[in-house]
C-alpha cells in the first residue's frame, strides 16, 4: 500500500482567535459608548436650565397665573412696555428703549475698550521677549482673584478724581479694564498658535509690523476676538453692582436696575410683566451667542 504524504503547508489552517480579539463592529460600538454617555449626561443637566427659560417665556405671554407657577391664557399685554410706558402697582417707569440704549452703550463701549487693550497686550506678550514677561502675564490674573466688590472704594476714588461719577463713561472705563486680564490670556493663546514664519515672510516682503499685524495676524486670531467680545459684551450687559453704586441719577437707568426694581415692587398679579421684561433683557444675549458659538468652540486658553 502506498502511503500518501501531505505537505504541512497544504493543510488547512483554522484561524485562532486570541482572548483579546474584538470584532470591528463591536470596537465601533465601544468607541461610541463614551460619546453616548456624555450626550445623555449633558442632556440631563441642560434640561432643567432649558425648562427655566421656557417657563419664563411662557409666563411672559400668560394672562394669569394658576397656583402661582403655571401660566394660563395668552396675551401680548405684558409686552406693552415696548410701545408705551411701563406701569406696575401705580409706579411709572421711563421708556424701555432709553434704558435699553444705556445698557447697550455700556456693553458695547466696555467691549471695545476691553478687546482693543487685550488685543494689543496679548500680541506684545506673545511675540515679544522682555524682562518680567512671565511675571506680568501671571499678574494680569490677579484682577480675577478677588471679588469685584473689594475694589469699589478704590474705583469710586478714581472716578471721582476723573469726574466720571454718575456717568456711563465711568462704568465703561471700569468694566473695560476689569476683564482685561482674562481677555489678554485668551487672545495670547490665539497669537501663540500663529507660526512665526508667517511674520518673517511678511517682513521679507517689505511689510511693516503694523501691516503684518492687520493683514496676517488679525484674520488668524479672529475667533479669539469674537469670543472675547462675546464675554465682554455679556459682562457689560449684565452688570449690576457698578451701575447701582456709581449711577445716582434716576434718569440714567440700565435694564439690570429696572429688573431688580420690578422684582422688589411687583406682585403676583403683574408677574407676567416682570417675566416679559426679563425675557426682553435676555434676548440680545441669546442672539449674540447663537451667531458666535462657532468661534467659542475654537477658543483656547
Amino acid at each position: 500500500m502506498l502511503s500518501k504524504t501531505v505537505e504541512a503547508d497544504t493543510l488547512p489552517v483554522r484561524p485562532v482567535r486570541s482572548a483579546s480579539f474584538t470584532p470591528p463592529a463591536r470596537i465601533g460600538r465601544l468607541k461610541g459608548l463614551p460619546n453616548l454617555i456624555s450626550i445623555v449626561l449633558l442632556t440631563l443637566i441642560t434640561l432643567p436650565l432649558l425648562f427655566i427659560y421656557v417657563w419664563l417665556i411662557l409666563i411672559s405671554f400668560g394672562d394669569e397665573m394658576v397656583n402661582g407657577i403655571l401660566p394660563h391664557g395668552f396675551t401680548f399685554q405684558n409686552w406693552s412696555f415696548l410701545w408705551s410706558e411701563l406701569k406696575i402697582n401705580g409706579m411709572v417707569y421711563p421708556s424701555i428703549w432709553g434704558i435699553f440704549a444705556n445698557t447697550l452703550i455700556i456693553a458695547v463701549g466696555s467691549s471695545v475698550l476691553e478687546v482693543s487693550a487685550g488685543l494689543m497686550a496679548g500680541y506684545v506678550i506673545s511675540r515679544s521677549n522682555f524682562p518680567g514677561k512671565n511675571g506680568l502675564l501671571h499678574s494680569t490674573m490677579l484682577t480675577h482673584a478677588f471679588p469685584a466688590v473689594t475694589s469699589l472704594i478704590a474705583s469710586f476714588y478714581i472716578l471721582n478724581e476723573l469726574g466720571l461719577i454718575n456717568t456711563l463713561g465711568g462704568i465703561i472705563l471700569l468694566k473695560g479694564f476689569a476683564g482685561l486680564g482674562m481677555s489678554t490670556w485668551i487672545i495670547k493663546g490665539f497669537f501663540d498658535e500663529v507660526p512665526k514664519e508667517l511674520e518673517w515672510a511678511s517682513s521679507v516682503d517689505g511689510s511693516s509690523r503694523i501691516k503684518t499685524f492687520i493683514a496676517v495676524y488679525l484674520p488668524l486670531v479672529w475667533p479669539g476676538i469674537v469670543a472675547v467680545s462675546l464675554f465682554a459684551f455679556l459682562s457689560g450687559w449684565s452688570e449690576y453692582i457698578m451701575v447701582s453704586v456709581f449711577l445716582f441719577d434716576d434718569n440714567i437707568n440700565t435694564l439690570s436696575l429696572i429688573v431688580r426694581s420690578l422684582f422688589s415692587e411687583t406682585s403676583t398679579e403683574s408677574f407676567g410683566v416682570v417675566m416679559a421684561v426679563g425675557s426682553f433683557y435676555m434676548l440680545p444675549c441669546l442672539i449674540l451667542y447663537f451667531f458666535s458659538q462657532r468661534a467659542l468652540m475654537r477658543m483656547k486658553m
